[in-house]
């Protein structure tokens, strides 16, 4: 009974999962402003994508249940209305002869084929486990991803403003002297509104990213149409301040702890398992049966009210080739486990190795935008003194200039974040950014 209501509650709390994705238990809206570890908690609890694997998860404890079940009590009754012609009676006299009884019938051992079912059920929960803390990984990166280009969409419709408001005032102030001084041609007129005219196009682009990215994180997020007005910058100092490790060194432990790879062993050993239950699928079966019948008839004293049997099942001959075929099939699916296991740690040496090369080069784009942020802010202070000098007026383009050079540094923030986020996944370590 216990086991039977454990079932009901896995399949119950799949389909609360399943329905709460879809919207049809109410949630609270996404708070404001929205912070990535909000977004990153959101995803987790609402996604559909993580249904699927959830499922498979519970469908594999459900197996579980079920190969426990086998041990458990069989209980029936059995009715038997019947009318038979006694032997003794040289007459065709047909009497009442029916009978009713209650029997209970338990399994005692099959000799090992349930044990190995058993450890193929849980290799493959613990298979379908890793393969969900995969999927939440990278659920948790595509958060990410969405909730960075958010942010950059928003600096870069600021940088596009700024050029935009510069290359106008240019092309107005310009167009202005033309037709009143006639001071320039009409081709430095045009040239002037030709740049004014490209400026306002990549800033119109840069408004609409905005609405993209804001649409494509909400879908990320499991709440298509709630879109985030504002969005908190994230703290990623816990990522840009890391060390970064050598190959020789951690790929290894890479190995041993990425789920990807656990899952694969998981499967090998769920496999391997299946290989065991086919080679036992003609195994002796030792069960217990308790009766206690009533009879319409009670005359024969060979009528038993209750009787307990002790019950062998050996199998002699089987001439259906069953068992050749099961294992030979379950061998099959053993090699093709084996192989995706390799394959798989093939997959993550060589995903590890161009991750912590990209992450060196990200510490020297991080360098390397950190001495452009600076020489743009001492330009444009310098280029404000001349300008209160009435010395140069390049001030505008300075500022724009600060702009794109606050906007690359973000970025490459933001892809080194990514990266160590992605090594942290591969690892099986805990988001930096999610507190418990």
């Amino acid at each position: 009974m216990l086991q039977r209501w454990s079932s009901i509650a896995l399949a119950a709390g799949l389909w609360v999962t399943f329905f709460s994705a879809q919207g049809q238990v109410e949630r609270a809206p996404l708070p404001q402003p929205l912070t990535l570890q909000s977004a990153l908690t959101i995803s987790l609890e609402s996604h559909p994508d993580l249904v699927p694997a959830r499922a498979r998860l519970q469908a594999a404890q459900i197996r579980e249940i079920q190969v426990d079940a086998s041990y458990g009590f069989d209980a029936f009754v059995e009715l038997q209305p019947r009318a038979s012609s006694r032997a003794s009676n040289s007459d065709t006299d047909f009497q009442n002869d029916s009978r009713y009884g209650l029997v209970l019938d338990k399994r005692l051992t099959d000799f090992g084929r349930t044990t190995a079912r058993k450890e193929a059920v849980r290799a493959e929960i613990n298979a379908r486990q890793a393969e969900l803390i995969a999927r939440q990984d990278q659920r948790l990166l595509d958060v990410m991803s969405r909730y960075f280009a958010v942010i950059l969409a928003d600096y870069a419709y600021r940088a596009r403003n700024e050029q935009l408001a510069l290359d106008y005032f240019r092309f107005s102030r310009m167009q202005e002297r033309h037709e009143r001084f006639e001071q320039y041609s009409e081709l430095e007129v045009a040239e002037k509104e030709a740049l004014y005219r490209k400026a306002y196009v990549h800033r119109h682009r840069a408004d609409l990213e905005r609405r993209l990215t804001r649409h494509e994180l909400a879908l990320t997020l499991g709440r298509p149409g709630e879109l985030s007005s504002e969005l908190q910058m994230p703290d990623l100092t816990a990522y840009l301040e890391r060390e970064i490790p050598i190959y020789t060194e951690i790929v290894d432990q890479a190995i041993a702890s990425s789920p990807i790879v656990q899952a694969r062993r998981d499967d090998v050993a769920a496999a391997r398992a299946k290989v065991d239950v086919a080679k036992k699928i003609n195994s002796p079966v030792l069960s217990i049966q308790l009766e206690a019948r009533d009879y319409y008839d009670t005359s024969f004293s060979s009528r038993d009210r209750y009787r307990a049997n002790l019950k062998l099942i050996a199998p002699i001959f089987n001439g259906t080739a069953r068992q050749e075929t099961a294992v030979a099939l379950a061998q099959l699916e053993l090699f093709e486990k084996e192989a995706e296991l390799v394959g798989a740690e093939f997959e993550l040496r060589d995903i590890l190795l161009n991750l912590l090369a990209e992450l060196q080069v990200g510490q020297a784009e991080i360098n390397a935008a950190e001495a452009v942020e600076n020489y743009r802010a001492y330009y444009q202070d310098r280029s404000r003194a001349m300008y209160e000098m009435e010395m140069r007026a390049d001030f505008g383009d300075a500022q724009t200039a600060v702009a794109e050079a606050i906007l690359d540094m973000i970025r490459v923030e933001f892809q080194q974040a990514m990266r160590w986020a992605r090594f942290d996944a591969l690892l099986a370590r805990p988001s930096l950014l999610i507190k418990e």
